[in-house]
């Protein structure tokens, strides 16, 4: 799996959505690289790791996130990370934690996580193999209403990179997809953050997983959709900021 290393400090490791790549999390890395080391994976199946082969499912991508964690904190030299995740990225950061990790994280940050009952899947996948370079056109339309044209063009492209066998092998994992019954396996502190006006994967969908989690808290994104991390890039980072700190905070605590 390709990954990237970026700046110094505690790390981060960010888990990017569905048909995009690392490349989603720039304005991430920009902001928060002078406090933490960043570590940006292309999940197997798409960018830079897109020759990788399959199968595509969630024991795939769970197995291929143990496995980066194992690597990369080891060079890292920490004790210590935390796992970021959008949508599918924060469907594999759940499922990853609920099963157990050789390296557990401090916490998780989960935005813009989805459910199966939400996510049309069999439809999704007849347009898709109907007419792949509209299908992504529009998908990046709908997730950029609020973004720039420049911005569209940008992850369209993305998208249209993406394998369609690989598209079409992971939207059945998604439309498979049931968070709730994994959360109350978590055994890390979690955030949840979310668009307020999500209407891909609705809010009321990290409400129902900060119930059935431990130790669980809702950032609600004002005047955010689905791409929290793009919509709102300073808002999501200062949520990303203020839980690492908190978990920090808290093992100080733990050892006076």
């Amino acid at each position: 799996m390709y990954y990237e290393r970026v700046g110094e400090g505690p790390p981060l490791v960010l888990l990017h959505g569905w048909c995009l790549s690392g490349a989603m999390w720039l304005y991430a890395v920009d902001s928060l690289r002078d406090e933490y080391q960043l570590i940006v994976p292309d999940l197997p199946g798409f960018g830079r790791s897109s020759q990788m082969r399959g199968p595509f499912t969630l024991e795939r991508y769970v197995d291929g996130v143990a496995e980066l964690v194992t690597e990369a904190i080891t060079e890292a030299g920490r004790e210590h990370y935390s796992l970021v995740g959008f949508a599918f990225g924060a469907d594999i950061a759940l499922a990853a934690v609920a099963r157990g990790l050789a390296v557990a994280p401090n916490g998780i940050v989960l935005a813009g996580i989805t459910d199966g009952g939400q996510f049309p899947a069999d439809r999704m996948i007849r347009s898709m193999r109907r007419d792949w370079p509209d299908f992504a056109r529009r998908s990046a339309g709908v997730l950029t209403r609020r973004t720039s044209a420049a911005t569209t063009d940008w992850l369209e492209r993305i998208y249209a990179q993406t394998p369609l066998s690989v598209a079409a092998d992971v939207a059945e994992l998604l439309g498979e997809f049931e968070p709730t019954r994994l959360c109350s396996s978590i055994d890390v502190p979690a955030l949840f953050v979310h668009g307020a006006n999500d209407d891909v994967a609705p809010i009321d969908v990290a409400r129902r997983c900060v119930e059935q989690t431990t130790a669980a808290t809702l950032a609600a994104l004002d005047d955010a959709e689905h791409l929290v991390v793009l919509d709102q890039p300073a808002a999501f980072h200062d949520a990303v900021r203020d839980f690492v700190r908190s978990l920090s905070s808290a093992r100080a605590e733990a050892v006076r």
